[in-house]
């Protein structure tokens, strides 16, 4: 990729600032793409994300089964018959 960049760099006839510039952008990219999770780590005290006071335990079944029949709606609607009609062709 990098010598691609060069390369058309070259081919095109572009001057040593736009180089530069080309070069600079794809430094700060590089960059802030490898140090995004080490900026985004938080060193403070975490709990755990289990057993949080506050928070009821209940069972949560309920919603999964209606997820569950949507999904299966979604899918049977899904794989219909497009050529079915329902008015009666002579």
């Amino acid at each position: 990729m990098i010598l691609d960049v060069w390369y058309l760099a070259e081919r095109r006839n572009m001057s040593a600032r736009d180089r530069l510039l080309r070069w600079g952008a794809m430094t700060v990219t590089l960059l802030l793409a490898f140090l995004q999770p080490a900026l985004a780590a938080d060193d403070g005290e975490k709990l755990p994300p289990y057993d949080v006071q506050g928070l009821s335990h209940t069972k949560i079944w309920l919603p999964w089964v209606f997820a569950f029949l949507f999904a299966a709606v979604g899918i049977a609607v899904a794989f219909k018959n497009p050529h079915r009609a329902s008015i009666e062709r002579d």
